[in-house]
């Protein structure tokens, strides 16, 4: 198993203080929040947040001259806030504020219809609302992540997916799929029966936590006894950082535009997990596109001979790959 995907345990501790009573917080949130900074650190930030994008263009130098500050103190700053140097805070707080500036869209996502609405009205919402969570879920995918995240669905024995919402509504079709080529994924629906689910895991297995909000204290919980036992962690998660984050150690991120509680459905959070766990199978089945085409048609074969249909469409071949 490569290396770079073994969680570092050594900071356990550390990690968990990080993590236990925090809220999720942007980046403009913590630079607005001054009361552990100094005086040239909130300096600093009160000049971030008053030029916004313009900061893109500042070397580390250029920003402490224009301060009046210092090179440590922006390096200082960026640390006390998560990141490793300023690039990669510029990097990360420039990518906030894009996604911020496209909040508002055609559909109010948590009112995407009202109650003297057409039925064609609520229809056309819906599939706008649709539209702009799919958009959205892709502009916030990256390829890094992306890559890492079927690396560790690649190199570990076994997938299992933790979640206490109707995530798992979702996941279980991703576990049909990836069991249709091979591939072992465990579920279970039980709260209590994922807790000590988490307990069994090793380094050869990997934890799927889904949760949007990042602050559910049973997923929590259950993250930190992954990193007890040394097993790696994708998150599924909102954007911005929350305490699941904190135990990462690969995340995708789900389309942010809903509330958590004050909505009229969970529409474009759980498209938008589904599409994500699309992509995880899909580029997963790519990477071994023969041997998983294969595996699936032969089970598909073996074990599903009662499916049939008379309509031509759906018992229509594919001649191209049948040959």
């Amino acid at each position: 198993m490569p290396q770079i995907f073994l969680p570092n345990t050594a900071g356990y501790d550390m990690l968990t203080e990080k993590a236990e009573g925090r809220i999720a917080m942007l980046i403009v949130d913590k630079l607005a929040f001054q009361e552990k900074l100094s005086e040239g650190e909130k300096t600093l930030a009160a000049y971030i947040l008053a030029h916004g994008m313009e900061i893109a263009k500042y070397s580390t130098r250029s920003l402490a001259e224009v301060t009046y500050t210092s090179p440590p103190t922006v390096l200082r700053l960026c640390k006390k806030l998560g990141f490793t140097g300023f690039d990669d805070f510029k990097q990360n707080f420039v990518r906030e504020l894009e996604y911020l500036d496209q909040q508002q869209g055609k559909v109010d996502f948590n009112f995407p219809f009202a109650e003297n609405d057409s039925p064609m009205r609520v229809a056309q919402n819906i599939g706008e609302l649709y539209e702009e969570a799919v958009k959205d879920t892709m502009q916030l995918l990256r390829y890094e992540d992306l890559h890492k995240a079927v690396l560790l669905l690649k190199y570990h024995e076994e997938i299992h997916i933790f979640s206490a919402g109707t995530a798992i509504n979702q996941a279980e079709s991703f576990r049909e799929k990836m069991l249709k080529i091979g591939k072992r994924v465990v579920i279970f629906n039980n709260l209590n029966y994922q807790r000590y689910q988490a307990c069994c895991l090793s380094e050869r297995d990997l934890a799927m936590i889904i949760s949007y909000s990042g602050e559910t204290a049973q997923m929590l919980e259950i993250a930190r006894q992954c990193k007890r036992s040394g097993t790696p962690i994708l998150a599924l998660t909102s954007f911005g950082e929350n305490s699941l984050t904190c135990y990462a150690d690969c995340k995708l991120t789900l389309s942010t535009k809903e509330s958590i509680y004050q909505n009229l459905g969970d529409y474009a959070s759980h498209l938008s997990m589904t599409l994500l766990l699309d992509i995880l199978y899909s580029e997963y089945f790519r990477q071994n596109y023969q041997k998983n085409y294969t595996y699936k048609l032969e089970r598909a074969r073996e074990l599903e001979q009662h499916r049939t249909s008379t309509n031509p469409i759906l018992l229509n071949l594919h001649k191209e790959n049948a040959e």
